[in-house]
């Protein structure tokens, strides 16, 4: 009986580590990411981790702002969904600094949920720009970009195939300048693997 209870109370210690990973390799400095709104998101989490709740609050603020102002440029059918996750996060913002969030865990979530959203929004612009025949690199760009910051939030690993498509993406802008011509059927993959990356992300935890 004592090895049955001994052998139980390892295997809850073992899984409550386990499920302790994400929140411990999520990626929470404004260093890790390049742009908006992941940059003043991180500065959120570091006001919050010095207890600092009003500026915190303040941060995620300017955060939904601007996540509210990019419904304005995704797809028709994808505006929807970016403006409730701007309204989300404001509404988080509002808990910050009436001191009711009390752990960082929960701006991980929440990050990684309005960066998923966006991701999504992105690719479907992306979608749109491609079937209509006009350039869909911007709009892939931010997709790649909203993935990738989705999946530092949460602390999940992008697959190879999605990270090396988010990685080809973001040097599309100095390639175009420099006169270098992407294939379509390079951007096809692309577009295909990031959008099989969002899908996955969104069934993970």
């Amino acid at each position: 009986m004592t090895k049955k209870v001994c052998s139980v109370l390892s295997m809850l210690i073992v899984t409550s580590l386990v499920a302790g990973i994400p929140a411990v390799y999520a990626q929470t400095s404004p260093a890790d990411f390049a742009g908006e709104p992941d940059k003043t998101m991180a500065a959120a989490h570091e006001s919050f981790a010095k207890k600092d709740m009003n500026k915190a609050a303040e941060q995620i603020g300017k955060a939904a702002d601007y996540v509210e102002q990019e419904a304005d440029k995704v797809a028709k059918d994808a505006k929807e969904g970016v403006r409730k996750a701007g309204d989300e996060l404001g509404q988080l913002g509002q808990n910050v600094k009436k001191g009711t969030v009390k752990s960082s865990d929960e701006l991980n979530a929440a990050y990684s949920k309005v960066d998923h959203e966006l991701a999504k929004a992105w690719h479907r612009t992306a979608e749109e720009a491609k079937k209509a025949g006009k350039d869909s690199s911007d709009a892939l760009k931010k997709a790649g970009a909203s993935l990738e910051g989705a999946a530092k939030w949460s602390g999940n690993q992008l697959k190879e195939g999605a990270q090396a498509s988010v990685e080809a993406v973001k040097k599309l802008g100095k390639s175009t300048a420099k006169g270098v011509k992407t294939g379509t059927e390079e951007v096809n993959k692309w577009f295909k693997s990031i959008g099989e990356g969002i899908e996955e992300l969104g069934r993970k935890p």
